[in-house]
């Protein structure tokens, strides 16, 4: 077991792990942990791209 990244008793190493993620992200983003025997096994960090442009709809009935 890797005590540096313990759910049990939280080290220095991981908080700054997590503050780095949260850094990381952009404008929109997440950041997920994935924990196993009281492990924090993985970091994942995701950025999302907002698009600007509108969506426009095709008219369903026909035009006169």
């Amino acid at each position: 077991m890797q005590l540096d990244y313990s759910t049990k008793k939280i080290s220095k190493k991981l908080v700054d792990e997590i503050k780095d993620a949260l850094k990381s992200i952009k404008s929109y983003g997440s950041v997920e942990m994935y924990v196993q025997d009281s492990v924090v096994t993985q970091i994942t960090i995701r950025n999302i791209k907002k698009t600007s442009g509108r969506i426009r709809r095709k008219r369903t009935t026909p035009t006169k």
